[in-house]
Order: structure tokens, then sequence, then C-alpha cells
């Protein structure tokens, strides 16, 4: 089973150049999706190291979302999953 990842422009042309780089020096061909694979590989392989990466990020705390999140206003309703559509666009008819 495959799933679909978005990422930045960015991201992607330093993918891309470091795919083209492992063609070039290694004589090795991979495609995108294995050469991501790979790399989620090695960040789970060498877990603390790449937990001490994510120290530069800033707390979740400080993310718009998260706060919006927590003032959030209760709307009523007991399972939001099985009654947002109601609630969003009124009863079914």
């Amino acid at each position: 089973m495959t799933v679909s990842i978005k990422i930045d422009d960015s991201k992607k042309q330093k993918l891309d150049r470091f795919i083209a780089q492992l063609l070039l020096r290694e004589g090795k061909k991979m495609t995108l999706q294995e050469a991501v694979g790979l790399m989620i590989d090695h960040a789970l392989e060498n877990e603390d190291e790449f937990m001490q990466n994510l120290k530069n990020l800033p707390p979740v705390e400080e993310d718009p979302l998260w706060k919006m999140m927590e003032n959030a206003k209760p709307l009523g309703i007991k399972d939001l999953s099985t009654g947002i559509d109601e609630y969003l666009y009124g009863s079914k008819t």
C-alpha cells in the first residue's frame, strides 16, 4: 500500500538533487519513493540523533493552530465525527 505525502517545493528540489547526485557519484538510480523510504528508515534507526534535530523546532504550544484548539468552543455534539456535517450544513433532508 502506498500513500501520498505533500512536501514544499524547496524540499522536493533538494530531494531531486540528492537523487541526481546519487546517480552521478555512485551510479545508483533511485526513485523519489525509494529515497524517501530510505530516509525514513534511517531516521527511525537513528532515533536519538533524529530527536536531537527536532529540538530546534518550536514547541507545539507556540503553533497558532494549537492555540486555536485550546480556545475551541464546545459545539454540544458528543461525537463530532458523526455530527459535524449536520452541524456545518444543517440536518439531512
